[in-house]
């Protein structure tokens, strides 16, 4: 790896040495190879979390103290990340310690902590595990980090190996996140059930979601969830009956997300259309129209059917009729061989036929003049 480049290179790395082990030594200052860890020397994720094969991981063993373990890799860099493959009873590390290595006099050799355990959980991993925190990292490279175990808890651990990820250049951006990011890592809280302030109930299930989105993005939210005494103290999940829950998954994207899903269906679209129109979410609605257009464009034979629909509708979706009579003027031709077409009242007949006309007409008049 060249270290004067410009060019970030990524390199991972696996154990290559085993430079100290607490378990079974005297001194803590003690520098102790091959007492048995060495299988993790060059060992790799190979297999791992597959119960058929025999693996050859590291067992520790229960002692009733904190152990320590230093591990060493071939190439120094700025570390972004440490993979632990725990392979038996996950959970046992409290603390990662990074090796600064001070080349003057003035300076001694010290250690600095990326990662350190706030409190012991009491959540139980069952299986293995693979051990990724993130960091605090240091502007300087090294290879060389210390593990701290706490075994005490279970009777034997298991790691399997130990992988480096680092970089020849200190990338500033790598845990930079942008607005768009985050919020969709917000939205997956939703569909992973992380327990948050406000929950609703739609067809018996219950949707946790962040007020706070809510109540910025959209009037509605905002006053059911801020002006309702019971729902602004979230007494218990506050149930919508008139939405199912797909198409309230499907417009919590939306609000959280500012889109919907690329590949969202037209009937999808329809019912986030109605929903948003009836709560007055103006954004949500025009974005479900567009895709309702584009579907409109894609296949002729929805026009009809859209058209009958939102005639129903006074001026509510203005935009959407409009379209349908532009495809109507380019498209006629088409779309009065459809059955529907024929089927179509007298007075929507007749409103079809002379709305497409007029904007016919004025499209050719608008050619004349640029000729």
């Amino acid at each position: 790896m060249n270290n004067d480049s410009n060019t970030m290179i990524l390199n991972e790395q696996w154990v290559q040495l085993i430079e100290y082990c607490s378990y079974k030594c005297n001194y803590s200052d003690s520098i102790t190879k091959d007492i048995g860890i060495e299988k993790l020397c060059q060992a790799t994720d190979i297999n791992f979390g597959d119960k058929d094969k025999n693996h050859n991981e590291w067992i520790l063993s229960n002692n009733n103290r904190k152990e320590y373990l230093i591990v060493s890799f071939q190439t120094p860099v700025f570390i972004n990340e440490i993979h632990i493959y725990e392979s038996l009873n996950p959970g046992s590390i409290v603390q990662l310690d990074i090796f600064e290595c001070q080349r003057t006099k003035f300076y001694l050799d010290k250690w600095w902590t990326m990662w350190q355990q706030k409190s012991r959980t009491d959540k139980k991993i069952l299986s293995h595990n693979i051990f990724k925190p993130i960091l605090r990292r240091y502007r300087f490279q090294s290879n060389t980090i210390r593990i701290t175990l706490d075994p005490r808890y279970t009777d034997q651990i298991g790691i399997q190996a130990i992988k480096l990820i680092g970089s020849n250049i200190f990338d500033i951006n790598l845990y930079h996140i942008t607005l768009p990011q985050a919020m969709m890592n917000l939205y997956e809280q939703i569909l992973n059930n992380t327990k948050l302030d406000v929950q609703f109930l739609i067809d018996n299930k219950i949707i946790n979601v962040h007020r706070n989105i809510l109540c910025c993005r959209c009037l509605y939210f905002r006053t059911l969830l801020l002006n309702d005494f019971n729902e602004k103290y979230q007494i218990k999940p506050i149930e919508l009956t008139d939405i199912d829950y797909e198409t309230f998954i499907e417009l919590l994207f939306f609000i959280y997300n500012g889109t919907y899903h690329k590949n969202i269906t037209y009937d999808m679209a329809i019912q986030c259309m109605h929903y948003s129109n009836k709560i007055n979410f103006l954004i949500g609605k025009n974005a479900a129209l567009e895709k309702i257009c584009y579907y409109l464009c894609l296949d002729h034979n929805l026009i009809l059917p859209m058209y009958c629909s939102i005639k129903q509708f006074s001026s509510e979706f203005d935009l959407l009729l409009d379209y349908i009579y532009e495809l109507c003027s380019q498209y006629m031709n088409e779309i009065c061989q459809q059955k529907e077409f024929s089927e179509l009242d007298k007075d929507l007949l007749i409103d079809l036929i002379y709305q497409s006309t007029q904007r016919r007409e004025i499209r050719e008049k608008e050619k004349k003049i640029i000729k």
